[in-house]
């Protein structure tokens, strides 16, 4: 099954970084649904989660598989207070648990006539994009870039960073994922795309969006509309628009830290 499961995963280096914009668009598409970040999340905590007990688990198969065995012929004068049931089939009990979800997604999608479908998550790690990739072959990429300076600004004004230092480890991740992102992800089945010149040039993008993830229809007017915050936030009584925060101006002393990521 993971070889016809094709989820979209939408992510970049930062919060703030436009990833609900692109689930706006491509969900805007009448054949397309794009879920959000506790979805991704979920997806992510099962590959690490795979991907680890492959790792601590695989190297030592045969002995734990031989004092299984021993047990199960009544044997049973041994420390065996981790024993397991064969180890092949512990991991792939793993990898089926994610299929199972993943295919819950997609039959989802499918049942509202929408067969193409993903999630999206800001500040994925492109190691776990990586193994993703290779649970699902023919999963698709989109990772979005944007001006780390940008992201700070409207992280701010949410709360999501305050004082110098934490603008500085906020940045650094950026930063860290971006290098990353472009190492790790590659090949056909990887988009990536600079935000800003997303916003230059919206209509070939959008183009380039459809002809990349099967999406057929994108509404361009959603790039009319400005949201960045759920319509309960408190914080929008000072909003000059509707579900939208102004991004914060930035202090001497912030811009200076940033100048180090441009």
């Amino acid at each position: 099954m993971n070889d016809t499961l094709a989820p979209i995963c939408i992510a970049s280096p930062l919060r703030r970084s436009g990833t609900t914009l692109l689930q706006r668009l491509l969900s805007s598409a009448p054949n397309a649904l794009i879920y959000g970040e506790s979805c991704a999340n979920d997806l992510v905590t099962l590959t690490s989660l795979y991907a680890n007990k492959r790792m601590l688990f695989e190297q030592n198969a045969a002995w734990r598989d031989a004092q299984l065995q021993e047990v199960l012929k009544g044997n049973v004068n041994d420390w065996i207070p981790d024993l397991m049931p064969e180890i092949s089939g512990y991991i792939a009990a793993y990898k089926t648990s994610i299929m199972q979800l993943m295919e819950h997604y997609a039959d989802f999608a499918k049942a509202q006539n929408r067969p193409v479908w993903g999630m999206k998550l800001p500040e994925w790690q492109p190691g776990v994009l990586a193994l993703v990739q290779q649970l699902f072959p023919n999963a698709k990429t989109i990772y979005l870039h944007r001006n780390i300076a940008d992201c700070v600004r409207s992280a701010k004004r949410m709360g999501m960073v305050q004082g110098l230092a934490e603008i500085q480890h906020f940045a650094t991740i950026g930063q860290q994922f971006a290098q990353q992102a472009r190492q790790l992800l590659q090949g056909e089945n990887v988009l990536q795309l600079n935000y800003e010149a997303f916003l230059a040039e919206p209509m070939s993008h959008i183009a380039q969006l459809e002809t990349f993830t099967g999406a057929k229809g994108i509404d361009s007017s959603v790039l009319d509309v400005k949201i960045n915050t759920y319509d309960n936030d408190p914080n929008l009584e000072l909003s000059d628009g509707d579900n939208y925060l102004k991004p914060d101006e930035l202090s001497k002393e912030e811009l200076a830290i940033l100048t180090a990521f441009e």
